[in-house]
């Protein structure tokens, strides 16, 4: 199961979700208010209604108890009964409509039309109530009951004849024509308790409609907050591995001069470990030259960038191209400083690189006329000298100056070989070659020369080495060259070590003697042409040599330090390379 589709599908459909939630919730409410508003107004009607049957069940108990003999006693009960405070108005109807009795005297046989009448309400139905809307727009709660149950016929009938002599009962309440009976009360409390009762639902029903929609609201918000936060996570995952995959260094300071970020381009030119870097300074970790920067750009107030070299205990002195600049919100406000860091090494070499070969070209031009003008009259020259030489005697001076023209003329001679050799291209016949047969070769040439000088020749040969495709002519002479340096440096004897082994997709050749070694101020210039501290060299054999590797599309490098001998790796790639040396 996918979480992450899952969290999206929650977080958009909640809202939704939600909405139909507080819908369906505010028609509960809805309904349910109108049931109570139904409920509560049936209940406050039940409650008046039985307030009603109470006085007139009290008037047909003092009816019953009094035996009311004439009309007027009929009228002071009505009048009595009226007199509560609940009751606004209490009258009496025959049948017909016509008022009987009335609290307000005035109404007293006045004529009515009411449905009540048409439909008497009789004691097992129990009294009746209505809204009723009298003059002056007037409401009333108005309960009414046709007067006197069965039981009091029954009772008048078997009353004694000299009581009911003695006790006439009024025409008006003559059992055979029964009253209906009408109170009007105040409908005030019954439309106050109703209407509380709604506005109480109202505000109900209102507040859930507020909350439902601050509920919407925070939902979409929340949903919004959420798809910015995951933007915003994924922006930052974004500039993270962007920055951290920079081959730039960036580093950032805030304005305590705490280093609030560092990647690890940074603290590779720096040699600084990531560890080192947490609850320290700026001033603490960075190196003075850069730090120094800093202010300077703080003093002027604007970006700076200067190319300086930073020394490294992984990798020594390093040519660096720095910037610093201030950062600032968007308010303005300072926050901190932007050090960016830029490794110059690849690009001085390229230049070098760039540099050596304008001048490997200027001195082809130069070998292929000074080939061309000096041979011939040197080789004129070189007879005449011959010539000469043969008309003195054997041993005399004037035969060896002659004889030792003829040898500087053919070292002339063969430094203008060696130079067209290094500027001439030559083509590279390669073939498999096992690495162990070139060394054995190699050493077996320059044995008898090592041994003289006192040399110890060892060899440390990886049995497992592949062939390689190389020209095994012209990697011989790579060979050679930096065995006859190595012999050539060590004056008082030594050791002369070649040690061949795999590292990664390459063969390794290590050439290393225990001479003078080489100074530092030197190693730069080595591999160029003519460049020699011997005192007899021509300054082409390393550079030959660096030509010849390049051809086999490999590496060559130094390892030295004064007094303590040179080391001279070769590294040749094991894939099949085809090329010509330019």
């Amino acid at each position: 199961m996918n979480f992450n589709k899952t969290n999206r599908f929650v977080v958009s459909a909640s809202p939704w979700i939600t909405i139909c939630i507080s819908f369906v919730l505010m028609v509960i409410i809805i309904f349910q208010t109108i049931m109570m508003y139904n409920r509560e107004k049936e209940h406050v009607g039940n409650h008046l209604k039985e307030k009603g049957a109470v006085f007139i069940k009290s008037f047909e108990t003092d009816v019953k108890a009094g035996m009311l003999s004439n009309q007027a006693a009929l009228q002071r009960l009505v009048e009595k009964t009226a007199s509560h405070p609940d009751i606004t108005y209490l009258f009496l109807v025959d049948v017909s409509g016509k008022i009987l009795a009335h609290n307000d005297r005035k109404m007293i046989g006045t004529q009515i039309s009411d449905t009540a009448l048409n439909n008497p309400v009789t004691e097992p139905d129990g009294p009746q109530w209505r809204i009723v809307d009298k003059q002056n727009d007037t409401r009333y709660f108005e309960v009414y009951k046709t007067l006197f149950s069965t039981s009091l016929q029954v009772a008048e009938k078997q009353r004694p004849p000299d009581k009911i002599q003695a006790l006439p009962m009024p025409s008006a309440l003559d059992a055979e024509n029964r009253p209906v009976m009408f109170i009007g009360m105040d409908v005030r409390p019954f439309e106050q308790a109703v209407t509380e009762d709604l506005q109480h639902n109202i505000v109900m029903i209102t507040i859930v409609f507020l909350v439902g929609l601050a509920g919407i609201i925070s939902l979409f918000w929340s949903r919004k907050v959420i798809r910015s936060h995951r933007l915003l996570q994924d922006t930052r995952a974004f500039a993270a591995e962007t920055i951290a995959s920079l081959p730039m260094g960036i580093i950032i300071v805030d304005k305590r001069r705490h280093i609030r970020y560092m990647n690890d381009t940074a603290c590779s030119l720096l040699g600084i470990n990531i560890s080192a870097v947490t609850d320290k300074t700026a001033d603490e970790v960075l190196p003075e030259e850069i730090w120094h920067l800093h202010k300077i750009a703080d003093a002027h107030g604007k970006g700076l960038e200067k190319e300086i070299v930073v020394n490294s205990e992984n990798s020594g002195p390093t040519p660096i191209s720095m910037m610093v600049t201030n950062i600032f919100d968007q308010a303005g406000e300072f926050l901190g400083f932007l050090f960016i860091l830029k490794d110059l090494s690849q690009i001085r070499a390229l230049e070098l690189k760039i540099r050596r070969k304008e001048r490997l070209a200027a001195l082809g031009t130069l070998a292929s006329g000074i080939a061309h003008e000096v041979r011939n009259p040197l080789s004129s020259i070189k007879g005449y000298a011959g010539f000469f030489g043969s008309l003195f005697e054997a041993g005399s001076d004037n035969r060896k100056a002659a004889q030792l023209m003829v040898e500087e003329i053919d070292r002339v001679d063969r430094v203008i070989s060696e130079l067209l050799e290094f500027a001439r291209p030559a083509d590279l016949q390669l073939r498999p070659t096992p690495p162990e047969l070139l060394i054995k070769n190699s050493l077996r040439i320059i044995r008898h020369e090592a041994q003289s000088a006192g040399i110890r020749v060892k060899e440390k040969i990886d049995v497992r080495l592949p062939e390689l495709h190389l020209d095994p002519d012209r990697f011989s002479q790579v060979l050679l060259n930096l065995y006859i340096n190595a012999i050539q440096s060590m004056k008082h004897g030594g050791d002369l070590t070649v040690d061949v082994s795999m590292k990664r997709e390459a063969v390794l050749f290590a050439v290393s003697d225990t001479g003078e070694g080489i100074s530092p101020e030197d190693q730069p210039a080595v591999f160029n042409p003519y460049y020699t501290t011997k005192k007899k060299g021509t300054g082409l054999g390393l550079a030959i040599v660096h030509k010849i590797v390049e051809g086999h599309n490999g590496a060559i490098w130094l390892e030295s330090a004064p007094g303590k001998g040179t080391t001279f790796f070769v590294s040749i790639p094991l894939k099949k390379q085809q090329r010509k040396v330019p």
